[in-house]
């Protein structure tokens, strides 16, 4: 993929549709391309992050695996971010990443997105904000699963 055409696909994920061209260029020159095959793990859940990906094409199911087996949380299509956490913390991934199709990603490293970051502080107190908001809205979608699980006590869990 060009340059110009990465750029002009990073400029429309959300969390990066403040940035400037410098800014998108500099994302877009320093990231790899990563190719997988239909049923090709990304990553797997519980794994060290160190990046994020953004999808060029094809699809990417984010996974959750426990002792109930595996659910499919959400698909990622072209344009879809996967990873956001991972290009500002150390953290573990809270899913599994599977290719459900032929897939493009483009692959950003958290060291090149915090190099980008410092390089441009006004866009790192709007990013600040956007994810302050996002998981603000993640806790609340929390607490109302957990409010349905504690309506509904599985019983193995409850003790019965």
């Amino acid at each position: 993929m060009a340059l110009d055409q990465d750029m002009d696909l990073l400029s429309r994920v959300a969390l990066f549709e403040d940035f400037d061209a410098n800014q998108l260029r500099l994302l877009a020159f320093g990231s790899d391309h990563v190719t997988l095959t239909a049923g090709s793990e990304l990553y797997l859940q519980d794994q060290e992050s160190d990046c994020g990906y953004v999808m060029v094409n094809g699809l990417v199911d984010l996974t959750f695996s426990d002792r109930h087996g595996e659910t499919v949380l959400a698909s990622i299509g072209a344009g879809g971010l996967i990873g956001e956490l991972a290009l500002v913390s150390d953290n573990a991934r809270p899913t599994g990443a599977i290719a459900r199709r032929d897939s493009q990603l483009i692959r950003i490293p958290r060291a090149l997105f915090r190099r980008m970051l410092e390089e441009y502080p006004d866009s790192a107190y709007r990013l600040h904000q956007k994810i302050s908001r996002s998981m603000r809205q993640l806790v609340q979608q929390l607490q109302k699963v957990r409010l349905r699980l504690d309506e509904n006590q599985w019983p193995d869990e409850a003790g019965g």
